[in-house]
């Protein structure tokens, strides 16, 4: 059996990756980051291991042309909304590695909160001019203990923020379309109740995932509903937010700022006026960065679903059964 690893940034393959496909000798892998070694590398291959990122429409089409063979296409991301976009092979069956780097996304979730509520930017641009400025800043600094956090996606990430927000005395609700109690969770609501949800929150924090019932549903009833000291936290895809509002609300002061790892055009544009805004904190998209953590990694929910392919068993974490 054939595999092709690709990923072109970083052409590499994981370690334990590598580790665990020793328990498989029958398995031959092919690892390139580059589009142009593509078509000779799925010549005849079974599986593709690939990134979001990598998925771009250029590769998406040396894909689709050269997958004769091809029948199991596995992300090394929770993220397949590339692949979604510029299409996959048919008849692929698409598997992703959903929650593996959720206790990353959830650090850099609770990273913004703090950024915003203890002053990071105002502190670092007066530390750029020597300015000691404790008592300018000090009647601005505010705490998250206390505070009443809401939580839009109880999956994978909203779980592990919920987790983390316990340790810093938060208040938790959560916003989901499942039932039932969920832990570290103080209430649940469904989505019907979002506007009332967000009139109630001191952070608001978009984990959901993005599909077209989702696209650009935080928009302006819901920002109009909260809280003129509250904020906005987006770790999700920039696309669940209707942007121009979420910028309306910011210059008019409707809200107090927003923490965003995420933004609708990325790499965020140059004129955008998120960049200029002080009460804004803007990562590039990195939530998911960072060491291996606490999970078991790629190795291992691949080898765990390769074992129930080569025994004609379902695979775990679909996200397409089989492509049109």
């Amino acid at each position: 059996m054939r595999i092709v690893h690709f990923n072109q940034a970083d052409p590499k393959v994981p370690d334990d990756l590598v580790d665990a496909l020793r328990a498989f000798p029958q398995v031959t892998l092919v690892a390139t980051g580059d589009p142009g070694e593509l078509p000779a590398a799925m010549d005849s291959s079974e599986i593709l291991i690939v990134n979001n990122r990598s998925y771009n429409p250029a590769n998406a089409k040396i894909i689709r042309d050269n997958a004769a063979s091809l029948r199991w296409i596995q992300f090394s991301t929770s993220g397949i909304d590339n692949g979604t976009k510029n299409g996959f092979p048919p008849g692929v069956v698409v598997t992703n590695v959903a929650g593996l780097r959720a206790f990353s996304v959830a650090e850099q979730a609770l990273a913004l909160m703090l950024a915003l509520v203890r002053q990071v930017r105002a502190i670092e641009k007066a530390r750029d001019h020597r300015d000691w400025c404790r008592d300018a800043i000090t009647p601005a600094m505010d705490n998250l203990a206390g505070k009443h956090l809401l939580i839009i996606g109880m999956g994978a990430v909203g779980q592990d923020v919920a987790r983390k927000a316990k340790a810093f005395d938060m208040r938790v609700t959560g916003v989901t379309r499942a039932t039932g109690a969920v832990p570290h969770v103080d209430r649940v609501r469904p989505r019907s109740e979002l506007v009332a949800a967000c009139a109630e929150a001191d952070m608001v924090l978009i984990a959901a995932g993005h599909d077209p019932t989702t696209d650009r549903f935080f928009g302006r009833e819901a920002l109009a509903a909260m809280k003129p000291t509250a904020y906005v936290i987006n770790v999700a895809r920039g696309q669940l937010i209707d942007e121009p509002a979420l910028i309306e609300a910011l210059q008019t002061k409707k809200i107090a700022g927003a923490g965003l790892d995420v933004t609708f055009t990325e790499p965020t544009p140059d004129e955008h006026p998120f960049w200029n805004m002080p009460h804004v904190v803007l990562s590039p998209h990195i939530g998911g960065a960072g060491s291996a953590g606490t999970g078991g990694g790629l190795g291992a929910i691949f080898a765990d679903n390769l074992q129930l392919w080569l025994r004609g068993e379902a695979l775990t974490k679909v996200v397409i059964s089989r492509t049109p």
